[in-house]
């Protein structure tokens, strides 16, 4: 079955600095720690899976080869970011890849028993979606709302997952981030965040997404996804069970995000990010407590807000640029909270609202971070 494939090296390279980031090795499964090449009507596809998700990276070749070999992922990509060669050869001799680059390679070829390994391929029978999305949408999602997304032991699974439907994404810890875009077609679903980091092999262009259900019993149906360009591809098995999808507290969140609130000020991101810093300083000064959860009074005023470090002792003032305030309004949050907010943003001003005691709302572009008031 196999011939000899010569790939320039720029193009493979590029290829394989893709696939990198989709390598998600685990000890206990060969699966993951595997690498395919094969080879289709001129194009050639190089290959990982984490087992629920499938990815693939395209190179279109000069001729019509039938080409197959699974390696070890790591050492793969490693030897080929390395090569100065113009092009590399890749042949299979026995069960060895041989790659001719700067020098002659042996890599071993992964079996399952006596045949070939080849990567299970993530195939969506019955569509039930389809349309393109703008990359930049998908990338916001790592931008913004992963900021809110819980990295150790959540409280609920639900707080490690990113919710996404026609209106755009949303995740939640303490408090959360409502990210505002608008997709072609109705859908819902919930994304884990492996799938997507991935999102980061978009850059600038259409990504065409599909989504499918197959019925693996009477009572229990399996989501897939596709998210696709015409030189990466993902397909995906959702990890999240219906139920969990179903409780999503959309509405809750999203009403929070967008209620009407009694006060409005607008103030320099950038000014407002130094003073966090400089405040936040002392609070890793004081007790364990204060580092872990840093909450800190806030005096709003007609045309600046005062702002204390978690003692009271430290204090900074931050001018308005816009204010609807009338009354004075104190209250307490906290500043990672904020402080990780603020980062995210790109605009040069943003926008509070606050006033009804349950939270902060932070608007910066068509992001909504909401930043609930802490008791004292």
């Amino acid at each position: 079955m196999n011939n000899s494939l010569i790939i320039r090296i720029e193009e493979i390279q590029q290829a394989c600095g893709k696939i990198l980031a989709a390598v998600d090795s685990n000890s206990l499964s060969v699966l993951t720690e595997t690498l395919q090449i094969k080879t289709e009507n001129k194009k050639m596809y190089i290959s990982v899976t984490n087992r629920e998700y499938l990815a693939k990276v395209k190179i279109d070749i000069p001729e019509d080869v039938e080409f197959l070999a699974t390696v070890n992922a790591n050492l793969f990509l490693k030897l080929v970011s390395q090569i100065t060669t113009d092009t590399i050869e890749l042949s299979v001799v026995d069960s060895t890849l041989i790659l001719k680059g700067n020098g002659v390679y042996k890599l071993p070829l992964i079996f399952d028993g006596e045949k070939l390994l080849e990567l299970p391929e993530i195939e969506i029978d019955n569509p039930t979606v389809e349309f393109d999305v703008d990359s930049s949408a998908l990338l916001s999602l790592i931008q913004y709302n992963s900021k809110e997304l819980t990295k150790g032991q959540p409280s609920h699974p639900m707080q490690k997952m990113y919710y996404v439907d026609e209106k755009g994404a949303i995740t939640f810890i303490f408090g959360a981030c409502v990210n505002s875009f608008t997709l072609e077609k109705p859908v819902k679903m919930l994304l884990n965040d492996r799938l997507v980091k991935l999102f980061k092999l978009f850059k600038g262009e259409k990504v065409h997404f599909t989504m499918g259900m197959d019925a693996l019993t009477d009572d229990i149906i399996q989501t897939k996804v596709r998210f696709e360009t015409p030189e990466v591809t993902i397909t995906s098995i959702l990890s999240c069970d219906d139920t969990m999808l179903k409780t999503f507290p959309v509405d809750s969140i999203r009403g929070r995000a967008n209620a009407t609130y009694p006060h409005s000020v607008k103030v320099n991101k950038d000014q407002f990010l130094q003073t966090i810093n400089r405040l936040l300083l002392f609070s890793s000064a004081n007790s364990a407590k204060d580092i872990i959860k840093p909450i800190s009074e806030f005096k709003f005023e007609k045309d600046h807000v005062v702002v204390f470090d978690t003692r009271g002792e430290n204090k900074e003032e931050v001018w308005y640029s816009n204010s609807t305030i009338e009354d004075s309004y104190d209250t307490y949050i906290d500043l990672n909270d904020l402080k990780v907010t603020l980062e995210t943003c790109v605009d040069p001003y943003v926008t509070l609202e606050f006033g009804d005691t349950q939270a902060v709302v932070v608007t910066h572009g068509n992001i909504k971070n909401v930043i609930p008031e802490c008791e004292h």
